[in-house]
């Protein structure tokens, strides 16, 4: 992990040089101990390689209507590269139903923590890419 880390800490670098900044915002409703330490682990991988990260952590009976209010926000923010919804709980919030309402430049899907940080800065730099000003 450690090799994988510093050669994304190198992309993060060159972007970084560009004035572009990849950030990962994670979404974590509730405090299940496996959601914590797999968040734990990933923001920790993000921030060696550079990445910064924005945490969104909401109570596990938040309303369907205010994870869209906040998902919608957090597509609204430009500076955000990326985003993944950690392990949400059972019930009327099913992963699948968040995802949906993730803009698809944004989303991340479960995936191990190397292939979640080469997906934030792949985001960042297609966003470079599209910019006006480059």
């Amino acid at each position: 992990m450690r090799d994988f880390v510093t050669a994304l800490k190198n992309r993060v670098d060159a972007l970084y040089l560009e004035y572009v900044f990849p950030v990962l915002a994670t979404l974590r409703l509730g405090e299940d101990p496996a959601a914590v330490a797999f968040e734990t682990e990933l923001l920790a991988a993000a921030r060696a390689a550079g990445i910064r990260v924005r945490r969104y952590i909401m109570p596990a009976d938040l309303s369907f209507a205010d994870v869209e209010r906040l998902i919608g926000e957090i597509n609204a923010d430009f500076l955000l590269s990326a985003l993944l919804i950690v392990k949400p709980p059972e019930g009327e919030l099913d992963a699948a139903r968040m995802e949906a309402l993730i803009a698809p430049a944004k989303r991340l899907a479960e995936a191990p923590v190397p292939e979640l940080l080469e997906a934030v800065v792949d985001a960042a730099e297609r966003r470079a890419k599209q910019s006006p000003a480059k």
